[in-house]
């Protein structure tokens, strides 16, 4: 009998490891998201320049620079950070609506994505030196305003510039979709929704694989820790209701805590880091009346760009938590797990 438990607890401990190691391939080693957009589909593109720069600790980084649509003279900057999954592209959509506001763009790819070096994306432990080195490189350029640079990011990337915002004071103000609040609750929070297994026992498993892995302390990437550093910069946190990637509220969790100049719009029936898919003209408005109210001196007003309805800055919505919509939308099928976790065993 003794045997026979001892048995059963080594084949426990045998497949927990298993399915913990497997859980964090995939998500240090995430397969790219096919791109939907493409920079050649934007009038932007012929005067975009192709640029290469390093992370803060060397890795090397590949971007697009778009110069302001106004050109001539020093504009103010948003740096565009992208999430977990895809590349630069993610974001041309909003490279576009700030080109036009007459912003210079920069949008990068991380370690480990696109063009850029790094073998591993390290959720957080690292990026936010690539989101400094960003700033480095367009501190570099004679057509950037210095006083003027903001960084603009989804998800990973949101949740990275809060981080890097709290090192690094040339960042005058932030806009944030769908950030984290901790390492370690993103990753039992999405655990599901990207491996297809229950979080428990299978997150905490993964999250000490990755902490061995690639070296790092998941207790010390906390973006709600980082946000009350930031001081009196300004910050516009955007929560899509209906994200399943996120730990619930995490939106409204980091505006509570913000201590400085603070906005927040919650959007309905919006997944993850899909708000501007569905309020497209609605997103432009508030963006460019944040960035217009607080990257002061800006070259032409949100409402001279998005039209007489621009909004004012965004308030919390005053419904009750309970009355927030809780269906989670349907995740993304993972890819079948089985057959990794037979090859990994044999």
């Amino acid at each position: 009998m003794a045997g026979a438990i001892a048995a059963l607890i080594a084949l426990t401990v045998l497949v927990l490891g298993v399915i913990g190691w497997v859980g964090s391939e995939r998500a240090i080693h995430r397969a790219p998201t096919e791109p939907e957009y493409a920079l050649a589909d934007y009038d932007f593109a012929p005067q975009t320049e192709t640029v290469r720069f390093p992370s803060l600790d060397g890795t090397p980084l590949a971007g697009w620079f778009v110069p302001a649509a106004a050109g001539g003279g020093r504009a103010p900057t948003v740096v565009l950070v992208h999430g977990f999954g895809p590349s630069r592209w993610e974001l041309l959509p909003h490279a576009a609506y700030l080109h036009r506001a007459g912003y210079n763009v920069l949008l990068f790819d991380f370690r480990g994505r696109g063009e850029s070096g790094g073998g591993a994306i390290t959720l957080g432990a690292r990026e936010p030196l690539d989101v400094r080195g960003a700033v480095d490189y367009v501190f570099s350029r004679p057509d950037v305003d210095r006083d003027r640079v903001a960084v603009q990011g989804v998800s990973l990337g949101a949740s990275s510039g809060i981080l890097a915002m709290a090192d690094d004071p040339r960042i005058a103000a932030i806009v944030a979709e769908s950030p984290f609040t901790t390492m370690r609750g993103v990753i039992t929070q999405s655990f599901e929704y990207y491996i297809g297994l229950p979080s428990f026992p299978f997150a905490p498993v993964t999250t000490f694989i990755i902490e061995r892995r690639l070296h790092v302390d998941a207790d010390r990437v906390r973006p709600i820790d980082a946000i009350t550093r930031i001081g009196q910069r300004p910050v516009f946190l955007i929560e899509d209701l209906n994200d399943t990637a996120m730990p619930p509220q995490s939106g409204r969790q980091l505006y509570a805590v913000a201590s400085g100049p603070k906005e927040l719009w919650l959007v309905d029936n919006a997944g993850h880091s899909k708000a501007y898919k569905v309020a497209p003209a609605e997103y432009e408005r508030r963006v460019l009346a944040f960035y217009s109210t607080y990257l002061q001196g800006t070259p032409r007003s949100a409402a001279e760009t998005a039209g007489p309805n621009a909004v004012a800055p965004a308030q919390p919505s005053a419904r009750p938590l309970s009355s927030l919509p809780d269906e989670p939308g349907a995740p993304s099928a993972p890819r079948p797990l089985a057959a990794e976790v037979e090859r990994h065993m044999r």
